[in-house]
């Protein structure tokens, strides 16, 4: 292996705690972190979106509809009941430890693709069967898909430059993206043959952040401002916009809105339609006073020569609709680029606080569910600082707002999202395992109300999400991998056993006491023979086999379980 990936990928193993996994499972999870983005890997455990083991051709594939990640049709169904548009993105990764390229391998990953494409079954690998039906349900939608579903695939490997360009791969490159551009439901196919520089490139992209040099025109400089370094009013032409959303191969870096609280909904949302429609006709210059403009939140600014001002580690925290129509309007607009404007506010600060109240005053002018503007409430600011206290050492960070922590050194896995905690306090406290799996919007919607209330209390919290932890690493050291489907209702089994009875109310004195217990157990001598303990009691209360999918997503079950639990004594 090249000696430069190799020290990335050995950092990699170290900050994710990976050490224990075998090297080509660890190197699938690093091959799939520089591929995915932050947006898709804040809502689920990388090594969740990892195949069964032995998948012919391909070790991840994601389907994500409307920014939501999909495991099975019921999900589709779920998301689609409560959609007027559906967008549909699928994404796959097959990653070599190997410093050369084999064309083989590489047309094998294009079958299996093509397969999936079709529908066909993948009997033995219930996880690509899963996803692959998931894919199937989404044309039940036809009149609702806009655009057409996209497809992004990757092959990964450590191969030299002169080995990912030589003339074979190319060719071999050719015929799969050829193969998967023939089927005339997918809109687009983005195929990636990557060797070590391109590796390096998408990781030097991932950990350093974004730096721009842009002209800002008819600039004011707003008074001084409590905890605000520089703060801007200008206008920005549509090229000197898209210079700090695109990367070197003119994409969109999706880096650019991690902070942003809504991703982009798609050229069929109304007021995106205007947009589009003023940006596509006569009128594009009148867009400066049609739009309300673009928020730019950055880390550090220097004025430049003549209007141009150069920024670092900057976030569009609103706009991303503007900027995602520009991006798609950028052919429609050649040689109107640099004479079409947008307003541009520039804020720069170093204070977390700050940038939250900028984030919420910005989008309140949309109707952005409360749901994503949780992480801007007193309750959470108070969980935050829980978490640094750490009374009970468990070394969790909690990132209340989503990439606070980007660029940061802190260990990923150690990370408790918002996402994470909904699930996990659902399936340790609430006792709802079969809603912690929901995607983020309808595990709100279910449990919103009570949880991240005022008189809770807050080491709960921290015990569930630490019991989560635990689970996830059990699963990279030894607590078989045929469980993962069932982690919620296993986290769930686990806090019974280790009190005896279910979770006390989060509000009560009693749920501290219960917390401490949870976190001791977790910290004693074989953490994964606990787990194991309660996965097999899942397994049992199914009647000696693991639950199909739909079968955990249900009410039923989760009281089968707690019935099996009591009757069995609970405490193991």
């Amino acid at each position: 292996m090249d000696p430069l990936i190799r020290g990335l990928f050995e950092d990699f193993k170290r900050t994710e705690e990976l050490l224990a996994m075998p090297d080509g499972d660890a190197f699938e999870l690093f091959a799939s972190s520089l591929a995915l983005s932050e947006e898709l890997l804040a809502q689920a455990e990388l090594s969740s979106l990892l195949l069964d083991p032995g998948t012919p051709g391909i070790d991840l594939l994601a389907i994500e509809i409307n920014g939501q990640i999909v495991r099975d049709k019921s999900e589709v169904q779920e998301i689609a009941a409560e959609s007027s548009r559906l967008g549909v993105s699928i994404t796959a990764v097959q990653a070599k430890r190997s410093p050369r390229i084999d064309g083989t391998q590489v047309l094998n990953f294009g079958a299996t693709l093509v397969r999936f494409l079709n529908g066909e079954a993948f009997s033995g690998y219930p996880q690509l069967q899963a996803l692959s039906e998931a894919f199937q349900e989404v044309f039940k939608y036809a009149p609702k898909l806009h655009p057409l579903p996209s497809l992004s695939h990757y092959y990964i490997s450590t191969a030299p430059a002169a080995s990912v360009n030589d003339p074979s791969v190319l060719d071999d490159v050719a015929k799969v993206r050829s193969d998967l551009a023939q089927k005339n439901f997918v809109s687009e196919v983005h195929g990636h043959i990557w060797g070590a520089n391109e590796i390096y490139s998408a990781w030097t992209k991932k950990n350093n952040s974004n730096e721009a040099e842009i002209n800002l025109e008819k600039q004011v400089n707003l008074p001084g401002m409590p905890g605000i370094d520089q703060a801007i009013l200008g206008v920005a032409s549509a090229s000197e916009l898209l210079k700090m959303v695109t990367d070197e191969s003119e994409q969109l870096d999706e880096r650019v809105f991690y902070e942003n609280v809504r991703g982009f909904q798609g050229s069929n949302n109304p007021v995106n339609d205007a947009m589009l429609e003023t940006m596509h006709g006569d009128d594009s210059a009148l867009l400066m006073v049609l739009n309300n403009g673009v928020t730019v939140v950055a880390e550090s600014y220097s004025p430049k020569p003549g209007d141009a001002v150069s920024l670092s580690g900057y976030q569009i925290v609103n706009g991303c609709q503007t900027t995602n129509c520009l991006y798609l309007s950028r052919e429609a607009l050649e040689g109107k680029l640099s004479s079409t404007y947008v307003p541009m506010k520039i804020v720069v600060t170093s204070d977390g606080e700050i940038a939250a109240q900028i984030i919420r005053a910005t989008n309140s002018q949309t109707a952005v569910k409360e749901s994503d503007l949780v992480a801007l409430s007193s309750f959470q600011k108070r969980l935050e600082e829980f978490y640094k206290l750490d009374e009970m050492g468990v070394n969790l960070t909690y990132e209340r707002r989503a990439g606070q922590f980007y660029g940061k050194n802190v260990v990923r896995t150690r990370v408790v999202n918002i996402n994470d905690q909904l699930r996990s306090i659902a399936a340790v406290v609430l006792k709802v395992p079969h809603s912690a799996a929901r995607y983020p919007a309808r595990l709100y919607g279910e449990v919103g109300s009570e949880v991240f209330n005022p008189g809770d209390k807050l080491l709960p919290y921290v015990a569930a999400a630490f019991a989560s932890y635990r689970l996830e690493n059990a699963f990279r050291t030894g607590l078989e991998s045929k469980f993962k489907s069932a982690r919620y209702h296993i986290l769930m089994a686990f806090a019974i056993q280790t009190l005896g009875r279910p979770f006390s109310p989060i509000n009560s004195g009693t749920s501290e006491h219960d917390a401490k217990r949870i976190i001791e157990r977790l910290n004693g001598d074989d953490p994964v023979g606990v787990l194991r303990t309660a996965a097999v009691a899942v397994e049992d209360a199914a009647g000696g086999a693991l639950p199909t999918r739909d079968r955990l997503k249900g009410s039923p079950f989760t009281q089968d379980l707690l019935r099996h639990l009591s009757a069995s004594g609970a405490n193991n």
